[in-house]
């Protein structure tokens, strides 16, 4: 007996007209979708610089305190979107940490002695131990094309820093000036978040024109600032 194979139905396929309805639905998806995502990923990117930056002056008013001794928190690269900032006990007149320094052991890095558990703690008593000195350093690495710009630092040295004296965390340099300023970070996109530093050491984040949703704007009627 002959074999006959199975009846199978005809597959369709696609017909023209089908694809090219399918391609221009796709395109439309495509053409709105696309700068929704832009604008989250340009919204993250400066959300994450400022909340940055934000903690880390929250971490040197603490390290003030805590270490009964004034820490800095000293900037570079103002109008970059390359930045780099550091923390410091180096605060003494017109002492300054340099954010560009990458190796602890150099006299003007940005570091904090941290005791490393070998019994001698750099610093106490004229003690030497580099190994207690670690690099406090943090940049714009993580947060492309968001660009940094300061204004309104009051440190007599006029050095861009903020440093917190040890009694009450405020704002103020050895000398009992102001030690204030504000950082404002902006990205690609053109979103705005500033970063405020007041005397009594408060440090605020907000959007100065409104542009990044979360974060309260003080002074709506003026675009530079919150």
């Amino acid at each position: 007996m002959r074999y006959k194979p199975p009846h199978h139905s005809r597959l369709a396929g696609f017909t023209l007209l089908e694809l090219l309805v399918t391609i221009a639905i796709a395109s439309i998806l495509l053409s709105t979708g696309v700068p929704s995502f832009r604008n989250f990923f340009d919204t993250l990117a400066v959300k994450g610089a400022g909340e940055q930056v934000y903690s880390h002056i929250q971490q040197a008013r603490s390290e003030a305190i805590s270490r009964k001794q004034p820490i800095g928190v000293h900037f570079s690269a103002n109008g970059s979107s390359t930045w780099a900032y550091g923390l410091s006990d180096l605060n003494t007149g017109n002492s300054s940490c340099d954010p560009a320094l990458t190796d602890p052991a150099e006299a003007q890095a940005c570091t904090l002695v941290i005791d490393d558990g070998d019994g001698t703690v750099h610093g106490a008593n004229g003690a030497t131990d580099a190994g207690d000195k670690v690099l406090k350093r943090f940049t714009s690495a993580a947060h492309d094309g968001v660009r940094m710009s300061l204004a309104n630092f009051t440190h007599a040295s006029g050095i861009p820093k903020i440093v917190f004296e040890p009694v009450r965390g405020t704002a103020m340099d050895s000398a009992g000036g102001d030690s204030t300023g504000n950082i404002l970070l902006v990205s690609e996109g053109g979103r705005k978040l500033l970063v405020k530093v007041s005397i009594l050491g408060q440090v605020r984040v907000c959007s100065p024109d409104g542009s990044v949703s979360g974060y309260r704007d003080a002074a709506p009627a003026d675009d530079t600032d919150c």
